[in-house]
């Protein structure tokens, strides 16, 4: 048995209400997009702003060095971040002192960091598009920064286009959409209406709807897709919406780790009836039932929850996203992603019996075993190494217990005195996702040194209740998704009470 903590909260409770909570806001804000809405003209004929609390918010969020985005040293997010900002106050600012003092100190702190994006393992979403074209419209603005230095992100930039077939650029069915933003001044107004989707957004992203409106400013359709972020946000804009199926999806992943969906049949049913209405026998799942794109990594998940509840998905839909050599999690992407891969061989865990399976199986484990040339390994949608590893750990067992083994010692290597992991610091979340990974390891593999898991639990059980969860997690920026955080961290503790 573990060590039982006396505790002033109840977890199978706290996972009800994070249940009855999904269809709420599920992304935190980000200076990025807040910094694209504040741009939107009215539509009223004059030079006001639709949304001049977004400038409002900039101005209140920058940071004493200079900088907009996370609090953390992750330079995509605040490099971007921070462009974005400066364009925004001095495209649409008042030029008042206050701007005039912003603006220059977000152009240092560009110019003195931007050699620095090399130490990010990964681009934010969308980077190597949009950085190129966030320059030349700050070139035209006249602000100081680092343009020959930059130069280099416009090959990287043609090497991304060069993936995606041209007719395919003005598609939903490409990720670019997402990031419709890149196209600048070369928007071809004859073909945009292809991209908008039912709700109005385009790519269900609050920025490429802004630039949207900055370039075309008469489409209502788009005008009230923002106003509904900005009234959620509360003066700011968050990266995506909406994003259900990937919110209820990772917190139904969480709860099934610690068997909570058995106690709570009843409140997860709906939201596995919403998953299986999103279900697609063909493509699987998006982010988002009302975004066009589907991709592995949700898909993969969906999977898992809808097939072991007796639903009726078919394993056949992971051949969409198989290649030569791996799979892919969306079409024409330049970095295969090892989490997609990862949350594969953990649904395929669920269907032995599918002929394709062992093949399928080998592939996934062959692509990510060649991530162990690196000490930690990491993921394009998460900025921590131990996301990427814990859920490795979770879906390798049974598979190969020997790669299992080298992941877990990895982690019981890097914990922390307080009994934490993290790589920027000591968080919640990353602790959950380490301690979900050496529990599972611990009753399917062989036995873990108790201490570990005692002093990971007792770190959460110090923390539970905080509501400060640094932003780990990849869009166009850094975002924290606060449910699917609470739920990991409510997931571990009831994982390790049940040992």
């Amino acid at each position: 048995m573990a060590h039982r903590t006396k505790r002033w909260f109840d977890l199978e409770h706290d996972a009800r209400h994070i249940l009855k909570e999904l269809d709420q806001l599920a992304m935190s804000n980000t200076a990025y997009d807040t910094a694209w809405v504040a741009r939107v003209p009215s539509n009223n004929g004059d030079s006001d702003l639709a949304f001049p609390e977004a400038l409002d918010w900039l101005r209140r969020n920058q940071y004493s060095n200079g900088s907009w985005g996370a609090r953390l040293e992750y330079y995509h997010d605040l490099i971007i971040s921070s462009l974005a900002a400066i364009v925004a106050l001095a495209g649409c600012g008042n030029g008042s002192k206050q701007d005039r003092e912003a603006i220059q100190r977000g152009e240092n702190y560009i110019k003195q960091n931007i050699q620095s994006l090399h130490y990010d393992p990964f681009e934010t979403v969308g980077f190597e598009l949009i950085l190129p074209t966030m320059l030349e419209k700050a070139k035209q603005l006249g602000l100081d920064l680092p343009y020959d230095e930059c130069r280099r992100f416009n090959r990287i930039r043609e090497a991304k286009l060069g993936l995606i077939p041209e007719r395919l650029l003005y598609s939903r069915q490409v990720t670019t959409t997402h990031s419709l933003e890149f196209m600048g001044n070369q928007l071809d107004f004859a073909q945009i209406a292809e991209l908008q989707e039912k709700n109005g957004s385009f790519g269900n992203s609050p920025s490429a709807t802004a630039y949207f409106l900055v370039e075309c400013q008469e489409n209502l359709h788009a005008r009230q897709y923002l106003e509904q972020i900005m009234a959620i946000g509360e003066g700011a804009a968050m990266p995506a919406y909406p994003t259900e199926i990937f919110n209820k999806s990772w917190v139904l992943y969480n709860f099934d780790l610690a068997g909570l969906l058995a106690e709570l049949r009843k409140e997860a049913k709906s939201h596995l009836d919403d998953l299986y209405k999103a279900w697609d026998p063909e493509r699987g799942v998006g982010f988002s039932q009302q975004y066009s794109v589907p991709d592995l990594d949700d898909t993969a998940v969906v999977f898992k929850l809808l097939y072991q509840a007796g639903y009726n998905v078919d394993p056949a839909v992971f051949h969409f996203y198989e290649r030569n050599t791996h799979f892919a999690c969306y079409p024409y992407e330049r970095n295969p992603s090892v989490g997609a891969h990862v949350h594969l061989l953990d649904a395929l865990h669920t269907c032995s019996d599918y002929k394709h399976q062992p093949k399928m199986v080998e592939k996934a484990l062959s692509f990510y075993r060649t991530q162990l040339r690196n000490a930690l390994w990491f993921d394009k949608w998460h900025i921590s190494p131990y996301y990427a590893m814990s859920h490795a750990i979770i879906a390798t067992i049974g598979y190969d217990n020997e790669l299992a083994r080298r992941m877990i010692n990895c982690i019981t290597h890097t914990q922390r005195q307080d009994g934490s992991w993290g790589y920027f610091g000591s968080t919640s979340e990353e602790t959950a996702y380490c301690l979900q990974a050496l529990i599972l390891y611990h009753r399917q593999v062989e036995l873990m040194d108790r201490p570990v898991l005692y002093h990971a639990a007792q770190y959460l059980y110090n923390q539970y209740g905080s509501q400060h969860h640094p932003p780990l997690w990849i869009e166009k920026s850094l975002y924290t998704p606060p449910h699917i955080v609470r739920s990991v961290i409510v997931s571990a503790l009831r994982m390790y009470e049940t040992l």
